[in-house]
């Protein structure tokens, strides 16, 4: 008996309801990995349903029947396809287009390797001609086949119709499996002695891939035991995340923030949005929440700040990659829009938003379309945010009222927050600052911040690093002391006031850019910090950091 598996199933049917409509074309748009699993629950509804079921592959040529046999797929080679043996034009490869228009073969024929020409132009002379010649074949096959038990039905990855075919071709997008799915299948893959309760948990982790990779996934963590299997799962997944959609997946993470204490109030407000009560007001999520502000004044940590006060998962992708997958790029990004749904409850982080749209080309302003009416029209619980440095590089359709709902300007820190911010680095090297302590005087951390006025976070950072690894330095010489007596690392002053003069901050070295970033995010974004009230907020007057 053959394990039909749930998502393939419900794709079968779609298929064949438009199969008994007599659709003479239909396009799927299935992932690779879920082929084998397809094109079994397809013959095997065939057989059932007493049709033909013919397959034609690119790479060799031929036209097969396909049968089970033992519950494996059998292909029988169709002698009465005569293909062209010695192919002279590019057209003679889909000489089965104009067979199957023709023949007396009856029922569905599958056509994997078409959809390359099928999508956006190229520039290739010989590639478009061929383009043409396939689509004006398959008109044919519409207008011939109508009404006469002859399905075609193209196959492939990426489903990309030009816009004059797309309408004469309905297109079946096997879609991620949901959770519940997930929770029928995994029976079939997991050892009797797993529980109900750990069939749930583990379904949760899987959303968000494919049946076949999550039993690739399962059974690589079964090859080594059964403890654990969560986390195994989850470790799978996130490395698949990273090689299929080039994104970084983290769970929520215990950070310290220094600073920014009102957007971390709307975060902790974002938060209650997702509560039922909530949702019976008919309250929402924002559509979406952009940073903007100078380079290294905490952008991407703010993400992860929000990421641990909903404790919901971090998607971080790189927004201008997009524009390096050329022609892909849209087919990219609607797969990564239908992942992040599919996960539902999740943060979906757009870093360096603004450099996607640094050309200003007719590519971004279609990745731009593609996000906004996805922004609209989705129903799912996902935190958009998106970070950028310059705020004049997006399309004003993106920061009008109505898309990016809160926009919050992070500046360069002030001087309450460069002391917390020293103290959460200091802390990770030197133990008298963990858990609230202090080691410096008042008087000492006037100096050290009037120093450092117009450092932003990341800066901040390298001056403890450098001062960390002067003070090791001079602490220890090459011969290794017993790591079970090390005395404590302690951290001057001294070093880290000599620590500063290698350090540039941008905002000195940069200043009339840092300053046009500040003065354009002041005008539309809403302040991240409070005005400073700390006993070290009078007294930096030196912008030069002398």
């Amino acid at each position: 008996m053959l394990n039909n598996l749930p998502m393939s199933s419900e794709l079968i049917e779609r298929i064949f309801s438009l199969y008994k409509q007599n659709n003479p074309l239909i396009a799927v748009e299935s992932p690779l990995q879920e082929r084998i699993s397809l094109l079994k629950n397809l013959t095997q509804k065939c057989i059932n349903s007493g049709i033909n079921c013919y397959m034609w592959m690119l790479e060799d040529d031929k036209l097969y029947q396909l049968r089970m046999n033992d519950c494996e797929l059998a292909f029988s080679e169709i002698k009465e396809y005569n293909r062209i043996a010695f192919k002279v034009v590019r057209e003679d490869s889909f000489e089965i287009l104009r067979f199957w228009k023709t023949t007396q073969l009856q029922g569905i024929l599958i056509l994997e390797g078409i959809y390359p020409w099928l999508g956006q132009g190229a520039t290739d002379a010989d590639f478009f001609l061929t383009a043409e010649w396939i689509k004006s074949a398959l008109i044919n096959i519409k207008l011939y086949n109508d009404n006469s038990g002859k399905t075609a039905l193209l196959l492939g990855s990426n489903a990309s119709l030009k816009s004059d075919i797309a309408g004469l071709i309905p297109i079946i997008t096997q879609e991620l499996p949901t959770v519940e799915e997930i929770s029928d299948y995994l029976p079939q893959i997991l050892p009797d002695s797993i529980t109900l309760v750990q069939i749930n948990e583990i379904a949760n982790t899987c959303v968000g891939m494919y049946l076949a990779d999550i039993e690739t996934g399962v059974k690589t963590a079964l090859a080594i035991d059964n403890s654990e299997l969560v986390k195994k799962v989850s470790a799978y997944k996130i490395e698949l995340l990273k090689r299929v959609y080039n994104v970084e997946f983290l769970q929520p993470m215990t950070i310290p923030v220094g600073g920014l204490e009102l957007m971390q109030s709307a975060f902790k407000g974002y938060k209650r949005l997702l509560t039922p009560l909530a949702k019976s007001y008919n309250l929402r999520l924002p559509k979406g929440v952009l940073l903007i502000g100078p380079p290294g004044t905490g952008k991407s940590h703010s993400a992860k700040a929000c990421s641990q006060i909903l404790g919901l998962p971090l998607v971080i992708v790189e927004w201008g990659h997009f524009r390096s997958y050329g022609n892909m790029a849209e087919y990219k990004l609607k797969k990564l829009l239908a992942l992040v749904d599919r996960i539902n409850r999740i943060i979906f982080y757009l870093d360096d938003f603004d450099k996607g749209f640094a050309g200003d080309d007719d590519l971004s302003r279609r990745l731009a379309g593609m996000l906004l009416t996805w922004m609209q029209e989705r129903t799912s619980d996902v935190l958009i945010i998106a970070s950028a440095n310059n705020i004049q590089w997006l399309p004003p359709e993106l920061t009008r009222s109505g898309r990016f709902d809160q926009i919050f300007k992070i500046d360069l820190p002030n001087n309450g927050e460069r002391h917390s911010i020293f103290k959460i680095h200091l802390a990770r090297f030197d133990k008298r600052f963990s858990h609230g302590g202090d080691a410096f005087t008042p008087e000492e951390w006037q100096r050290l911040l009037k120093v450092t006025h117009r450092c932003v976070g990341a800066e901040i950072q390298a001056i403890v690093e450098r001062a960390a690894f002067s003070i090791f330095c001079q602490s220890f010489d090459e011969e290794t002391p017993a790591l079970e007596d090390l005395p404590p690392l302690q951290i001057t002053l001294t070093a880290l006031l000599e620590s500063r003069k290698s350090v540039n901050p941008l905002a000195i070295r940069e200043a009339d850019r840092i300053e046009s970033m500040r003065n354009k995010a002041d005008l539309q974004g809403l302040p991240s910090s409070p005005v400073d009230s700390s006993i070290y907020s009078l007294g930096d007057i030196d912008i030069f950091g002398s």
